[in-house]
């Protein structure tokens, strides 16, 4: 009897056993899945954050592109219609400059017997402006500032550049005046110019006479 009983109690007892290492297995795989549900759940839930991040940044930044774009373009239009303004009012200046000046041009004819073809007195002529200090003293040497300043006042006259022209003489015509003489490059047209001093301002055209042969 006492054998059986002992026996019974150890059956028992492997079943208590079983159980607890079944329930162990169990709460082990519980918490297991459970812990995984929580990986995938954080995972699933930070990366719809970083979408809607990812989302939002590119947003703002197309919305960047699109206002700078803008202000480009904006920028871009009103300097086109800022030139186009100047380059008009550029134009207008000039053929109201041209208009004023042959408006007060006077060319007198010469005499057919004489040397001279025309001569032409334009009183818009102004002085070219000077670095000279007064009292002035003119100087005929090439080397000198007065002289390339004579040469400024006969370029500006001719409207001949300095390279497009042939100085032959420039010479004294009474006090603070010069006159010159040049041609073309090509020596086919000869001009006299009459130039003189204006204090502080430098010298200025007052006569260009068009002649037929060189002087």
């Amino acid at each position: 009897m006492a054998k059986q009983k002992t026996s019974f109690q150890g059956a028992r007892y492997e079943q208590r056993a079983k159980r607890r290492k079944v329930n162990r297995i169990l709460n082990t795989l519980i918490g297991f899945v459970f812990a995984l549900i929580l990986f995938f759940g954080w995972q699933l839930i930070f990366s719809n954050g970083n979408e809607r991040e990812a989302a939002n940044d590119s947003a703002d930044v197309k919305k960047e592109e699109t206002v700078e774009q803008e202000e480009i373009e904006n920028k871009e239009s009103v300097n086109v219609e800022f030139n186009d303004n100047a380059e008009n009012g550029n134009k207008e200046e000039k053929e109201e400059v041209v208009e004023d000046e042959n408006e007060e041009v006077t060319v007198i004819e010469g005499d057919p017997n004489s040397n001279i073809i025309q001569e032409i007195v334009n009183p818009s002529w102004q002085p070219i402006g000077t670095t000279q200090s007064e009292p002035h003293v003119t100087t005929f040497d090439k080397n000198s500032v007065d002289w390339k300043e004579m040469i400024d006042a006969i370029s500006y006259a001719t409207r001949l550049s300095p390279s497009e022209m042939i100085v032959w003489f420039i010479g004294n015509n009474g006090p603070n005046k010069a006159v010159a003489t040049i041609s073309t490059k090509d020596k086919k047209q000869h001009y006299k110019v009459y130039i003189e001093w204006v204090e502080q301002q430098g010298w200025k055209p007052t006569k260009v006479q068009q002649l037929r042969n060189r002087e």
